[in-house]
């Protein structure tokens, strides 16, 4: 967003403000097009924040994206002014999840690896750090379900309760997560 011209990434407040009324009056269309548009101006405003160091990952400026994006489908009937709503919806969003990593900092995986050292040999110990390396690099959720399902030994349902989520979702991270690690120490 611009603040000095009301201009956001080639749409101007005032066709925002048109495709909200338009999506208000029923057309899908136009509450298509403006939800696709206020997920890409919030993923470009958290993308900034990655860039300039202030999250850890890009998964995470996608998550946030994609949580202003449901929350804008969730709210979208009680908007007056989508300026007001983004600047004010894309700040606290951040601003929460900066509360919340500093609440639960970054937590290192590397703690167990470093308890007895002369169990691993060199050949493992090299490639348990570079799982460590890019453990810390992935989002707190992701991390979770790793430490919840191979440090703490849960199952996937407790895994679902505990994180609110339903089973098979918990399954499909975990596996995505997996997968992920993998093609990294690749």
């Amino acid at each position: 967003m611009n603040k000095y011209n009301d201009t956001y990434h080639n749409f101007s407040s005032e066709e925002l403000n048109n495709l909200l009324n338009l999506s208000l009056s029923g057309n899908s269309d136009s509450f298509t097009k403006l939800s696709n548009i206020v997920r890409n101006i919030a993923f470009n405003y958290f993308e900034l924040k990655y860039k300039s160091g202030k999250l850890k990952n890009i998964e995470d400026a996608e998550d946030m994206a994609n949580n202003v994006y449901i929350t804008f489908a969730e709210q979208y009937q009680n908007i007056q002014n989508i300026e007001h709503w983004l600047r004010r919806v894309l700040f606290l969003m951040f601003v929460n999840w900066y509360k919340k990593q500093k609440k639960h900092p970054h937590f290192e995986l590397n703690e167990a690896y470093n308890a007895n050292p002369e169990i691993l040999d060199l050949d493992s110990s090299v490639d348990s750090l570079k799982v460590v390396e890019i453990m810390n690099e992935m989002n707190e959720r992701k991390r979770t379900i790793i430490k919840l399902r191979f440090w703490e030994g849960l199952k996937f349902s407790e895994i679902a309760e505990k994180l609110d989520k339903n089973e098979a979702a918990v399954k499909k991270m975990l596996y995505r997560t997996l997968e992920e690690i993998k093609e990294k120490l690749e």
